[in-house]
């Protein structure tokens, strides 16, 4: 009889009991450990019952339970809760069923419980898990996800595919139908984001082959497809012509590439960039790179860094251990509760749940203190600023479909409108999130709140960098977030999404 599944830290395990007639206390001794990892039946069925519960959380409880049980049964009743329909449950088991390790447990996540239910939220998160498993995983299944309308189904397919390419994990034909399919999504997918995931697969599946397929990737029209193809170590030449790209992200795409290089040519390539680049997030990224490169403090004037990479020798390379750059220090803009601001094309997402309204040792609100910290920033915006509001509860609740130019009239209206707000509830990041994606002049997103999610579709600490990682870097968008916590888990979710996007994360004591 074998078990299979993930234990409360995540790791798969497989065991496989013989017990002789006669026990020697080193057998003994593993039998015990066996025995109290094994599920209990009687906890099996506890947590079933849970697992039904009409609330939200305690089902929740339920899905944490039976990852910490174990074993075939209770991670078969894991693959089920996919379906449920608080994202709070369903996101949780999905980030639980991508840690099992068990073949037969896999295989139930490429059938009718997974890839070909009829519930399309249960297939995305069937992909999502797919995504992470240590197992073989097929390939002809993922594609048939291919087919879907939305392109969010398309890409979580692709990104399995991708990952398990990379691992050597994936299973199936891969020359006469996986990679046909990957070819077809490439050339012949509507939506750039579509396309773009389709580069990566393919890159994954056969990386020997494909160098024809990233060089036309590099002038497609879809900047999605182009920030793509730069990630695939392509020439410093081809990365230095990215930087003089249309589109935000190919530029962001190729400063990031050019940092990576580490040699002399790119640093002074990001130099010379740095006097020209006219968005000023991706002037503070540039910054950050050279900081990181060369362990000096020099900011934003040009001058300096171009005098410093002009004098390197053409063998240099970076010594090691510079950490990341910090461009944020002593800066004089304007800050959000002492995050200074490095934009002018900035939405603030400002979570109104519950958290925001509990009394500090002042007696005043969350609220109320953030009220009077985003007067002081949005009043020491330069009027070259542009802005928005976007505080959310169970849905998003913008102040402005786009961003507004920060005048004193219209700073004035944005802080008598967000004073007034008393909303209350659930805090669902994700819809904001992808809300304020959808205005294409923003650069960047700041995060205020404690974190947590506490609703939406998208909830778990150790989904959301990932899945904010692919949305961001398709728009070149960096994710800064501001704390009102010290939860280790929620600092650790913040910090990663900061890293991954070329934001930054702070706490605050409001």
């Amino acid at each position: 009889m074998v078990w299979g599944g993930a234990n409360f830290f995540g790791g798969g395990y497989d065991v496989r009991p013989e017990v002789p007639m006669t026990l020697s206390q080193p057998v003994l001794a593993l039998l015990c450990i066996f025995l109290a990892r094994a599920p209990v039946p009687s906890d099996l069925e506890a947590l079933t019952r849970q697992l039904g519960d009409a609330q939200k959380w305690e089902r929740r409880k339920a899905v944490e339970g039976l990852a910490k049980l174990g074993g075939y049964e209770a991670m078969t009743l894991l693959i089920g809760a996919l379906r449920d329909p608080a994202g709070e449950v369903a996101d949780t088991a999905e980030w639980y069923v991508g840690q099992v390790s068990s073949q037969s447990l896999i295989d139930l996540l490429h059938g009718k419980q997974g890839l070909r239910s009829k519930d399309d939220r249960v297939r995305l998160r069937a992909a999502g898990a797919l995504a992470r498993v240590e197992g073989t995983v097929d390939g002809e299944a993922l594609i048939r996800l291919l087919s879907e309308k939305e392109p969010e189904w398309k890409c979580a397919a692709l990104h399995a595919i991708e990952w398990q390419a990379s691992a050597d994990h994936l299973d199936g034909d891969r020359e006469d139908k996986i990679r046909p399919a990957l070819e077809k999504a490439l050339k012949r997918g509507r939506e750039g984001q579509t396309r773009a995931a389709a580069l990566r697969a393919l890159v994954a599946l056969d990386p020997g082959s494909t160098e024809q397929d990233v060089l036309a990737a590099l002038d497609d029209d879809a900047h999605q497809v182009r920030v793509a193809a730069l990630g695939f170590g392509v020439s410093q030449e081809r990365l230095v012509a990215g930087l003089g790209d249309k589109s935000l992200a190919v530029r962001v795409a190729a400063v990031n590439g050019l940092a990576a290089a580490e040699s002399a040519p790119a640093a002074r390539a990001l130099a010379a960039h740095l006097e020209v680049e006219e968005n000023l997030r991706l002037q503070w990224r540039t910054v950050e790179r050279l900081q990181a490169l060369s362990g000096l403090a020099h900011r934003r004037d040009a001058r300096p860094w171009k005098a410093w990479a002009g004098d390197l020798a053409e063998d240099w390379q970076p010594e090691e251990s510079k950490g990341p750059g910090s461009a944020s220090r002593d800066d004089k803009s304007a800050a959000f509760v002492g995050l200074p601001i490095l934009s002018e094309r900035v939405t603030f997402l400002i979570d109104m749940s519950g958290s925001m309204w509990k009394p500090g040792a002042d007696g005043r609100s969350r609220k109320e203190v953030v009220d009077v910290q985003l007067r002081q920033c949005l009043e020491n915006l330069p009027e070259t600023t542009h802005f928005n509001l976007i505080p959310y509860t169970a849905d998003p609740i913008p102040w402005k479909k786009g961003l507004q130019p920060a005048t004193k009239r219209n700073t004035a209206k944005a802080l008598e409108w967000f004073e007034s707000r008393k909303d209350q509830g659930t805090g669902d990041f994700w819809d904001a999130f992808q809300l304020a994606l959808e205005d294409p002049a923003v650069d960047t997103l700041i995060m205020l709140g404690d974190g947590a999610p506490s609703g939406g579709v998208r909830f778990h600490f150790g989904l959301l960098p990932g899945l904010v990682e692919r949305e961001a870097r398709n728009r070149g968008v960096a994710v800064d977030s501001i704390l009102v916590t010290n939860l280790r888990m929620a600092k650790d979710c913040w910090g990663a999404v900061g890293e991954r996007t070329g934001g930054r994360m702070v706490t605050a004591d409001l």
